[in-house]
């Protein structure tokens, strides 16, 4: 697995908007997570932050990551 803790906390320090994507499905389709920012790394979980409110997500139903390409101006 990869090290969640360490991509997660890069990711707190950078801000950067990301899409989560889940280990199981919803509808036929894999779960996600739009639009969210990290707001605190923890040895198991991460805490994400969206328009929505707050959520808690432990690493193990984590499957990958979508990070937006940055445009550059």
């Amino acid at each position: 697995m990869p090290n969640w803790k360490t991509i997660f906390q890069d990711l707190k320090t950078t801000g950067q908007t990301i899409t989560v994507y889940l280990r199981y499905t919803q509808k036929d389709t894999l779960a996600k997570i739009p639009n969210v920012r990290v707001e605190d790394v923890f040895d198991d979980y991460v805490k994400l932050v969206n328009p929505s409110g707050h959520g808690v997500l432990g690493f193990e139903d984590v499957l990958y990551i979508s990070i937006p390409r940055q445009m550059q101006g």
